[in-house]
């Protein structure tokens, strides 16, 4: 019985961080195409801004541990209601929550690196600023 909550519980974190994730993704999108016409300062701009993603991601990842699991998006989308002790619920809806936060910040800082070598790649290659 446990294991279809889990589960439950995992999907609707995935949903609820991967949808934060999107909105972040799409800010920094429009961000680096505000800023085409200057290449190296928009791949600059979006390893930053991606950076900046995953380390609210990792503060996010620790803050859920030391706060209770009511307080989560999580527990509103599960109706509030769950067929696990207030313990139990606790710790699966806290633990899942940390290791969704850390994946989400692990792929945000690989695209910072694929970001930031881009970089290095476009100003290896000469280009300063602007397509001149």
């Amino acid at each position: 019985m446990a294991e279809p909550v889990e589960q439950r519980v995992r999907a609707l974190a995935v949903l609820s961080i991967g949808r934060g994730c999107f909105f972040a993704a799409l800010a920094i999108f429009c961000v680096m195409v505000g800023l085409v016409a200057e290449p190296l300062q928009a791949l600059k701009s979006g390893a930053i801004l991606a950076m900046i993603t995953a380390c609210v991601l990792m503060i996010k990842a620790e803050w859920v541990i030391r706060h209770s699991y009511k307080r989560t998006e999580v527990w509103i989308l599960l109706d509030r209601r769950i067929e696990l002790s207030p313990d139990v619920a606790q710790r699966v809806i806290t633990v899942t929550l940390r290791e969704i936060y850390l994946r989400y910040a692990l792929y945000s800082a690989l695209i910072a690196g694929g970001f930031w070598l881009c970089t290095l790649i476009l100003w290896l290659g000469g280009v300063k600023a602007g397509f001149k």
